[in-house]
């Protein structure tokens, strides 16, 4: 009865916890009736449509493989994306009057501008060197402009807009030594811990093949600490520069030889996480020009979510019945894991903001069949310990605890394939291994928990098989 308890309180605590996650209200409700059970689930571009941005890549001239740099190009956005949480985002080349370019298509994002933000910088990182600073617009003071000229560098306005810096690419005009769009390895907000500063900074990593040049770059840069602020170190300030806008600028106080860094600058949460995540899936190798910016409508109708529950709904109710028609009191308890599972699967997404396109529906659906399917697997081992002459508690616990390593087996490999089309997938195919997995998780749990509190709690009400014998011959 311990037992029994605990399932209970889990069973609740869980459902509880899915509906409060499911039904929490949200802001500006755009459905009614029985759709609005989607209401906190973000959907993808087929159903609720999003906005799509093109760009033309500029591959430089002479680039001997511009295919390779184009894909390389859709990989860096694949992954902002990704790690974005925007699975269901679409990213293809397209290809015309001997162009390249990225199409870009962000499910449930009705602000361009907004969407530009999540794909992060569509520009090139370096690292350069700051030679000068001002608080007056460049463009329009000529002194400054012949400067730039001299110095053989450019005005870069920083992160905040308020200063704009000098900055030139190749470090004190030692040749080649520059470093432009490295591959960082990790990248995170971490809060500032030393005092008088407040807000997060960013640290991060190189790759080995880029940690050799940065402490090159370092070793040039590198200012005592007691000279901060003199004429001589404010030329020699490092600047770290994304989409032509400088992020960060300061010293360097010693030699970093192995890569590993940070970005302070007061930011907010919002801004480091940002900057991370940027600087996590790797800068651009080559500059992006915007063609277009737009919203598209969504590709299967407003409908769909109405269309989609009531298939959804009709199938149920058609395996509702089946598992009464065939396995009595055992098919109600498989109705009522059915249902359960289905909340559950919906609570999960509407908490992690899964990203819910057709596929992901499909992905649904299919959890149905797993659910069932454990359900029969246990009926019939239950039934074969009754046939054997068990008591009703006892061939309960037997068929639970005979049927729990197959179980365990089936739902094991179907997670497995579905890491692995999470993991090697993209876009829609990511959605239906999301979906998969999360049902097939909570399939496995009403079957072991769920469905053995409801067996054990209408256990009076099953039967034991009746064996028919031959009587004896006269």
């Amino acid at each position: 009865m311990r037992a029994d308890r605990v399932r209970l309180i889990v069973v609740i605590a869980v459902i509880f916890a899915a509906f409060l996650a499911l039904l929490w209200p949200s802001k500006g409700q755009t459905y009614k009736g029985l759709a609005a059970i989607f209401q906190r689930i973000p959907l993808g571009l087929d159903i609720k449509g999003g906005a799509r941005l093109e760009y033309r890549v500029d591959v430089e001239q002479g680039v001997e493989n511009p295919s390779e740099v184009v894909d390389n190009v859709w990989t860096v956005l694949r992954n902002r994306l990704d790690a974005a949480g925007y699975t269901e985002a679409t990213v293809r080349k397209a290809f015309r009057e001997n162009n390249s370019f990225i199409v870009i298509e962000i499910p449930a994002a009705t602000d361009t501008t907004k969407a530009e933000k999540l794909l992060g910088s569509t520009g090139v990182m370096y690292f350069g060197q700051v030679l000068e600073e001002t608080q007056v617009d460049p463009q329009t003071d000529p002194t400054l402009k012949d400067l730039a000229r001299v110095k053989r560098a450019e005005w870069l306005p920083a992160r905040e807009g308020k200063i704009w810096y000098l900055v030139r690419q190749e470090i004190m005009l030692v040749k080649d030594l520059k470093l432009i769009s490295p591959q960082i390895v990790t990248a995170s907000p971490v809060p500032e811990t030393r005092a008088g500063r407040f807000g997060y900074k960013v640290t991060f990593e190189l790759a080995s093949k880029d940690a050799e040049m940065f402490k090159k770059i370092t070793q040039q840069l590198v200012v005592p600490e007691g000279s901060i602020g003199s004429a001589a170190a404010r030329e020699k300030r490092l600047a770290i520069v994304l989409d032509n806008v400088v992020q960060f600028a300061g010293y360097v106080i010693s030699v970093i030889p192995d890569g590993k860094a940070e970005i302070t600058g007061n930011f907010s949460i919002e801004e480091a996480r940002q900057l991370a995540a940027i600087l996590r899936s790797g800068a651009l190798p080559v500059r992006l020009e915007k063609v277009s910016a737009g919203w598209v409508a969504p590709l299967l109708g407003s409908d769909i979510v109405r269309t989609s529950l009531l298939a959804g709904i009709v199938g149920l109710i058609i395996v509702f019945i089946y598992m009464i028609v065939f396995y009595g009191i055992q098919g109600v308890i498989a109705d009522i894991a059915l249902l359960y599972n289905t909340f559950l699967l919906l609570g999960v997404l509407a908490a992690t903001r899964s990203i819910l396109t057709l596929p992901g529906i499909a992905g649904i659906v299919f959890t149905i069949g797993t659910t069932v399917d454990g359900n029969i697997i246990i009926a019939e081992r239950i039934k074969e310990e009754l046939k054997a002459g068990k008591s009703v508690k006892a061939a309960i616990a037997a068929g639970f605890g005979r049927s729990f390593i197959t179980l365990f087996d089936a739902n094991l490999t179907t997670i497995i394939a579905g890491l692995a089309l999470y993991y090697f997938g993209t876009g829609t195919v990511k959605g239906f291994a999301t979906t998969l997995i999360i049902g097939v998780v909570g399939s496995f749990f009403v079957n072991i928990v769920l469905s053995r509190l409801l067996t054990d709690a209408f256990s009076s009400l099953l039967r034991k098989p009746v064996v028919e014998t031959k009587g004896a011959q006269q």
